[in-house]
């Protein structure tokens, strides 16, 4: 979806697949549309992002496969300044942004590789039908500032890498 590049989405891709037992691949960019820009925010809503995932989905006839899109522009959500993600909870799309997370430390960056790893653990975790966990060491406690998200970490824990459910590799 733009934002990323090659180097970081192939990365991202070996590291979710070693952690959560599927099989990576690389789709068609979903070009972002202006009709999904807040022109109060200068943000791109989240939902119409994920509801468009949701629909190529659809069209492409994978709804059992998991879609993450990865961008760079900045997201928003109702009565939230900004979000690092969105996913449909137990259904097959999210989207990360890079915006927010990003350190400005290039993009080889270990501390902007580990956030996005993060963000799009605890998103696949929400497709997974997992919810947000009290444990703020646990991937899938909620974050609201990057600092956060270092804190937390790319880690599952217990009680919930026990309820992910076995995905089809």
């Amino acid at each position: 979806m733009g934002g990323a590049g090659a180097g970081l989405l192939g990365w991202l891709g070996r590291e979710l697949d070693r952690r959560l037992g599927t099989r990576s691949f690389r789709g068609p960019p979903l070009p972002l549309r202006e009709a999904w820009l807040d022109p109060g925010t200068g943000q791109y809503r989240s939902a119409d992002v994920v509801d468009a995932l949701v629909d190529r989905a659809g069209a492409l006839g994978a709804p059992r496969l998991w879609s993450l899109g990865i961008t760079g522009v900045d997201l928003g959500a109702p009565e939230r300044t900004f979000v690092f993600g969105e996913a449909t909870v137990g259904g097959c799309c999210a989207v990360v942004s890079l915006a927010r997370l990003d350190p400005g430390e290039g993009p080889r960056s270990s501390r902007l590789r580990t956030r996005v790893l993060s963000e799009a653990l605890h998103e696949l975790g929400h497709v997974a039908g997992l919810g947000h966990c009290s444990d703020p060491r646990c991937v899938m406690h909620p974050c609201r500032m990057p600092e956060e998200v270092d804190r937390r970490g790319p880690h599952f824990c217990k009680p919930c890498a026990g309820a992910l459910p076995e995905h089809p590799a």
